[in-house]
């Protein structure tokens, strides 16, 4: 696996507080965004997008489908065993609000407290090659399938929420949550594959 898939445990509250930031400037771009994320691994490089995605921000047209794309990439990154990931700049020049990004995360964080009680090391055989595979080829089909559900008003959080779970097992080390977001994953492929068939056929 590449260097920036690499395991570095890290709880919920750190992964979402780095997403935080402070700056004099209105807007954070996709590409800053990710480069805080880098070091830490491949879980919170794809928590990024697909968190963004889940929030009001998701809702502005053409979100979605930036977030999938990026998802999409990182994903096939990972596969191909890239030491450090590439993103277009037409992605990572795209600015987010700071005051609505950190909003988000201020947003959820009496949640986010609860729940990091309940994450912990374990099921370890999600360091095993072949399923940090299996979580990143799914992340990458999630990622695909964003884009036209991005037609369907709410149902691209699906997949979008299905990766930020399997990014959250990744990133805390905890393989139970991990494939929880990957059963999330089986049934937001079956839901948007036909919706998509629907739109399309």
């Amino acid at each position: 696996m590449s260097d920036f898939a690499a395991m570095h445990s890290m709880s919920l509250h750190e992964l979402l507080g780095r997403m935080q930031s402070a700056g004099k400037q209105e807007k954070i771009t996709f590409g800053e965004l990710l480069t805080m994320m880098e070091k830490r691994g491949f879980g919170p490089m794809l928590a990024v997008p697909a968190f963004i995605c889940s929030t009001p921000i998701g809702a502005i047209p053409g979100i979605p489908t930036v977030t999938g794309i990026t998802i999409f990439l990182i994903s096939m990154q990972v596969l191909l065993a890239k030491s450090h990931p590439w993103l277009p700049a037409a992605i990572t020049q795209i600015g987010i609000g700071r005051s609505s990004l950190n909003k988000g995360v201020d947003k959820i964080s009496p949640i986010v407290t609860k729940v990091d009680r309940l994450l912990m090391p374990r099921w370890f055989f999600m360091r095993n090659i072949l399923f940090r595979s299996l979580i990143a080829l799914s992340c990458a089909l999630c990622g695909l399938m964003m884009v036209p559900l991005e037609l369907v008003p709410f149902l691209g959080l699906i997949p979008a929420g299905a990766v930020f779970i399997m990014a959250i097992g990744m990133a805390t080390d905890d393989g139970a949550v991990a494939l929880l977001g990957l059963t999330l994953a089986c049934v937001g492929f079956f839901m948007g594959g036909q919706q998509v068939m629907s739109l399309f056929g």
